[in-house]
C-alpha cells in the first residue's frame, strides 16, 4: 500500500486560495451574465439603461478575471520547490 506523504501548509494555503477564487468568481457569475442580458435586451431601445448594465457586466467580468489570475498566480507561486537533481 503506497504511504501518503505528509502535506505542507503551503498545499493547504495553495489549494485554499484556488477554492476560494473559484467560489468568489462563482458567486459573481450569475450576476453578471444577469447584466450581460438586460444589456442585450435594452440595448437599442433605451440607451442610458443599457449603458448602466454595459458598466455593470464589465466591472463584474474584469473583477471576475483579476481574481482568477491572481488566484492561479499564487497557486503556482507557492508550488513546492522543484527537487534536486543529482
Amino acid at each position: 500500500m503506497a504511504e501518503v506523504a505528509i502535506k505542507s501548509t503551503r498545499d493547504a494555503v495553495r489549494w485554499g486560495l484556488l477554492l476560494s477564487a473559484m467560489a468568489v468568481s462563482g458567486f459573481r457569475l450569475p450576476r453578471t451574465y444577469g447584466d450581460f442580458r438586460g444589456w442585450q435586451e435594452v440595448r437599442f431601445s433605451d440607451p442610458s439603461a443599457a449603458e448602466l448594465y454595459r458598466i455593470n457586466f464589465t466591472v463584474n467580468a474584469v473583477g471576475i478575471a483579476i481574481i482568477v489570475v491572481l488566484a492561479v498566480g499564487a497557486f503556482y507561486l507557492l508550488r513546492p520547490p522543484a527537487p534536486k537533481q543529482p
